[in-house]
């Protein structure tokens, strides 16, 4: 057996890859996840592992959510990566940035946080906020940075996805 078959199967055995007769199986985000950025939100379509739209119960869509992973798994903090789930609105605005599980310090991070870091792109198109000069929080300025970066980073993966 060929190493591609014993990964492949190895995989599939842990449940990491499920195949259809359409390719891999995408995983699914639990509407419960995201419901406190979406009220109305009846179902989520994977484009990709970290690009899911939302849509409502009469199939409408009504948003966007984008995990900053692996898109900017290079981009790198004080302490590592600094992931983030960013959500759009139907009209295409950046709605909220959150700043997900991480190994940044806790007291740079509510700096960060205080500073109104995340804010600083709400409203904005992913455009908008690719192009927005946004200082980075004093005395946090290396998880300001990540998390800036990280922002970009998927943004600019974004951009290239709806092409």
């Amino acid at each position: 057996m060929n190493i591609i078959k014993k990964t492949l199967g190895a995989l599939m055995a842990a449940g990491v890859v499920a195949f259809c007769s359409c390719g891999p199986k995408l995983p699914e985000l639990p509407i419960e996840d995201i419901r406190p950025y979406f009220a109305d939100a009846a179902k989520t379509k994977a484009i990709d592992t970290a690009f899911y739209q939302v849509k409502d119960a009469k199939g409408n869509l009504i948003g966007t959510v984008l995990f900053s992973s692996p898109y900017s798994d290079e981009v790198e903090g004080f302490n590592g990566t600094t992931p983030l789930l960013i959500i759009i609105d139907a009209e295409g605005r950046i709605k909220e940035v959150v700043l997900l599980e991480n190994q940044e310090t806790p007291r740079f991070v509510q700096r960060v946080v205080d500073g109104g870091l995340f804010e600083s792109w709400n409203g904005l198109t992913p455009e908008e906020a690719i192009n927005k000069e946004v200082d980075a929080i004093s005395g946090a300025t290396y998880t300001s940075n990540g998390v800036k970066n990280s922002l970009i980073a998927r943004l600019k993966a974004y951009q290239k996805q709806r092409k």
